[in-house]
């Protein structure tokens, strides 16, 4: 058998943010069971930050492949005729400067950029702002897939684009796992706000669950989600896989102090539809004097310029901007070194918004057997896992309700059960890749008649 696979992603090392790590993760780990990964990506990052120890951290054995990406904007095209280098990670420290400015859609404010914005969402950008990639993804998948006779290809979803390769890929006789990381096609900041480009996007999502000899998700809600937007649609071929803390990464516990005074920790992009409730609660437990006495901070990693725009302002307001510090991206070896060293983690979306996923730090938190204060939907994904592991501090009831939870906490006086080793244990890349393969192994058996029914990870 021939144990090799091609991994679409347009989101790969040395790109540092949450929709890389997922596949990152796989293909460092996969070889250790037997798999050669070759991964397809694209050739040009422009809106991330960037940590090459990822490339390093890669065994010999992942071969990268980067085909050419024109990013279909103004910014792009410019760069694609030779223009000024303007990818973020280039202009980094000008956008810091003008701290909240769109690092997408800098320079675009003319009536014409305006309406080629529009022309954009519309037209060209459709299924998304990676349909250029689709041509020279799909050359390049079929060269290496007939050079190395490669039997199977993962796609990263979103984009959808990467769907549509597979598809195209599917085509060769090979089989396919088509992966999703949020539930395409389904929440409205995963869908096109044009109704024809949207209903575009649910096709593509309707004919993968169709057509993936494997659909395997970050979440067991998307089957759920998947089964009210197209019922009996894929049903069977769904796997619940969850994404896993790289443990080869953890340093011995070191005795030098992260920050010389304890605090909370806020990791990843906060976004804009989330509920700032939490932080006027906090705000006033450290009023309290016990809470104020601990001298806790609030510490926020994650992308800087964005969250430094989006959160500075409400602390401002509610006072408590002096007790927040801002750290941009770090290193998954460093991030994990913060986790470890924080009172609490924070999950604090709201209880209306985003029940489906399990949010990408959420993994380091469990993993890492971290205590998180959770404001959170209930149900949802995030409330099942935390209270699965016993790791939650939940922030439920009015406002005095949440009030006394976070006192208790932040004052000691909360006894908190131990941690649920066996489901903590499950959040680990080991286990991710471990899972994939045995996936993998079952759909490219030469002996296996039939696609895989119930079996699940």
């Amino acid at each position: 058998m021939n144990r090799s696979v091609l991994i679409v992603t347009p989101y790969f090392a040395p790109q540092s943010h949450a929709a890389v790590f997922r596949a990152h993760k796989l293909a460092k780990y996969l070889p250790r069971f037997g798999w050669k990964p070759y991964v397809l990506t694209v050739d040009t990052n422009y809106l991330y930050n960037e940590d090459p120890g990822l490339l390093e951290e890669l065994p010999p054995e992942v071969e990268i492949h980067r085909a050419r990406y024109i990013e279909p904007t103004l910014r792009g095209l410019r760069m694609a005729l030779g223009g000024k280098d303007r990818r973020f990670v280039t202009l980094k420290g000008r956008i810091r400067e003008n701290c909240g400015l769109d690092p997408g859609n800098m320079g675009q404010g003319s009536a014409v950029q305006r309406f080629y914005q529009w022309l954009l969402r519309r037209y060209v950008a459709v299924p998304d702002r990676h349909r250029t990639w689709l041509g020279p993804a799909v050359r390049a998948g079929q060269t290496l897939i007939a050079q190395h006779r490669i039997p199977l290809v993962y796609t990263s979803c979103l984009p959808y684009t990467c769907n549509c390769i597979g598809l195209s890929l599917q085509r060769s006789g090979i089989k396919w796992v088509a992966d999703f990381r949020d539930p395409a096609g389904y929440a409205a900041r995963m869908t096109s706000s044009e109704g024809r480009v949207a209903l575009r996007q649910k096709a593509i999502v309707r004919e993968t669950l169709e057509r993936a000899d494997a659909v395997t998700v970050l979440a067991p809600s998307y089957a759920l989600v998947f089964e009210d937007m197209f019922p009996h649609v894929g049903r069977r071929k769904t796997h619940f896989i969850p994404t896993g803390l790289d443990q080869e990464l953890l340093e011995p516990h070191d005795s030098s102090p992260v920050r010389p005074w304890p605090f909370l920790l806020f990791a990843g992009e906060y976004l804009p539809e989330y509920d700032s409730s939490f932080f006027g609660v906090f705000a006033e437990a450290l009023r309290t004097p016990y809470v104020r006495d601990s001298q806790v901070r609030l510490l926020v990693v994650g992308h800087e310029i964005l969250n430094r725009a989006r959160l500075a302002p409400l602390l401002r307001k509610l006072g408590i901007e002096n007790i927040a510090e801002f750290v941009d991206h770090q290193p998954q070896r460093e991030l994990y070194r913060i986790i470890r060293a924080a009172k609490a983690c924070l999950l604090v979306p709201g209880e209306t918004v985003h029940w489906w996923t399990s949010f990408a730090k959420l993994v380091d938190f469990i993993a890492l057997r971290k205590p998180v204060i959770a404001l959170v939907p209930d149900p949802s994904v995030a409330r099942s896992a935390l209270t699965a592991t016993r790791l939650g501090v939940f922030l439920d009831g009015d406002r005095g309700s949440r009030l006394r939870t976070l006192v208790d906490f932040l004052a000691g006086q909360m006894q908190l059960p131990p941690p649920d080793q066996a489901e903590c244990e499950r959040y680990t890349a080991r286990r991710q890749a471990e899972a994939f393969a045995q996936l993998f192994e079952h759909l490219v058996d030469e002996q296996a008649q039939s696609r895989p029914s119930s079996w699940q990870v």
